[in-house]
């Protein structure tokens, strides 16, 4: 049996979005009128190292990080790069390293961004989460919210989203250590839910604690839905990467259910414990990273889609949702192996296209990485 489609529907917390797309900038769905075409695509700049988030910030500039703990922003029409600070505290090993970043949604009263990296602790590599205040172009006050997050050289998990009801989310990996993700006393495998403060809600699954679900291997994205799902992108072991709709307090069943749940072992531990399976899942693996819904009409063809980056397919993917969002009722494949290995994707309010590029194999440390903006689909 194919693990392809097995869906169960839950009700998840009604939130309203807050995506990658905070601020105005001006519309621009014909930047040609009445000319040549457009070229479907263009590259913005070419010479970053290793670049793991990328987000449109409120001051309409694409905002990224890189591995190494550089904050840059960087002008979406020109290309030029304007470093604002390098962490250096950041410990890059491997998969580790400066990641996630997402600011503030009340940007002009609260200039804060939030991020997340690995750092030394005293017995390895730990994660942690602080806040920056923007001030005269620059990263100042670092405040750390909450740290001693299990990290290692790979499975760090690392996505950030503010919701609208001011609660900071964040993926984490199982650090390479599958035990974790089914521990409720570690923060490890999890999705975690703060305030912005870095307090823990009263209103959390398990009270005293940050996590909202568990169970997880390595989600590398993170998304809501308009209507208030929560999706999230996840790396799988050798089968079984997947898209997870996330429920408040569930347990997504790594180690012990990849996918859906259809064999002995798998039944065998979900008749002991609820389970949610995944909504999707690939087999062979195709390496799955940042997920955005994508709900402008500027490019049509991914109008109210799932868009994620793929990193060893090297592909963007197109997932159709059913009417309630409890299933993905389609996927088609978009620039397919045309830039190399696809890391993230920012959407600006009008609904302009960025991705980020992270070489052409696993490992590449080149200064030749890119963002590049996505014009048009050539069909």
């Amino acid at each position: 049996m194919k693990k392809r489609s097995k869906i169960l529907g839950f009700t998840l917390l009604s939130l309203a979005l807050f995506c990658k797309c905070d601020s105005d900038d001006t519309p621009n769905p014909n930047p040609n009128p009445g000319g040549e075409p457009v070229e479907a695509t263009t590259t913005l700049i070419n010479t970053l190292s290793i670049p793991w988030e990328l987000t449109w910030g409120p001051d309409n500039f694409l905002w990224v990080t890189e591995r190494s703990g550089k904050i840059s922003r960087i002008n979406p029409d020109t290309g030029e790069q304007d470093e604002i600070l390098v962490i250096d505290e950041v410990e890059q090993v491997q998969e580790s390293g400066l990641l996630g970043l997402v600011h503030h949604p009340d940007f002009s009263s609260n200039p804060y961004i939030y991020v997340v990296y690995t750092y030394n602790g005293q017995n390895g590599l730990l994660e942690k989460v602080v806040r920056f205040s923007y001030i005269n172009e620059s990263l100042v006050d670092e405040t750390t919210l909450l740290d001693n997050i299990p990290a290692n050289r790979i499975h760090n998990g690392s996505r950030l989203l503010v919701t609208s009801d001011l609660k900071l989310l964040m993926t984490t990996g199982d650090a390479g250590n599958t035990n974790l993700s089914q521990d409720i006393n570690s923060l490890g495998g999890k999705i975690l839910r703060m305030n912005l403060d870095g307090s823990i809600p009263n209103d959390n699954p398990i009270a005293g604690s940050y996590i909202y679900s568990y169970g997880h291997r390595n989600a590398q994205g993170l998304t809501l839905h308009p209507n208030g799902n929560l999706y999230s992108s996840e790396h799988g072991p050798s089968s079984d990467d997947e898209i997870n709709r996330i429920e408040i307090g569930k347990n997504y069943g790594w180690p012990d259910v990849r996918g859906v749940i259809d064999t002995p072992s798998e039944e065998t531990f979900a008749a002991g414990t609820e389970v949610v399976e995944s909504i999707y899942q690939w087999t062979p693996t195709i390496a799955p990273s940042d997920l955005v819904f994508y709900t402008s009409d500027r490019i049509p063809q991914w109008t109210n889609k799932l868009l994620l980056t793929v990193l060893k397919n090297q592909q963007i993917i197109a997932l159709t949702l059913n009417d309630n969002g409890t299933a993905i009722i389609e996927e088609k494949i978009f620039f397919n192996q045309a830039f190399g290995r696809l890391r993230d994707i920012a959407v600006s309010p009008t609904g302009r296209v960025f991705i980020a590029t992270n070489g052409n194999s696993y490992g590449d440390t080149t200064n030749t990485h890119s963002i590049i903006e996505i014009n048009r689909i050539e069909e």
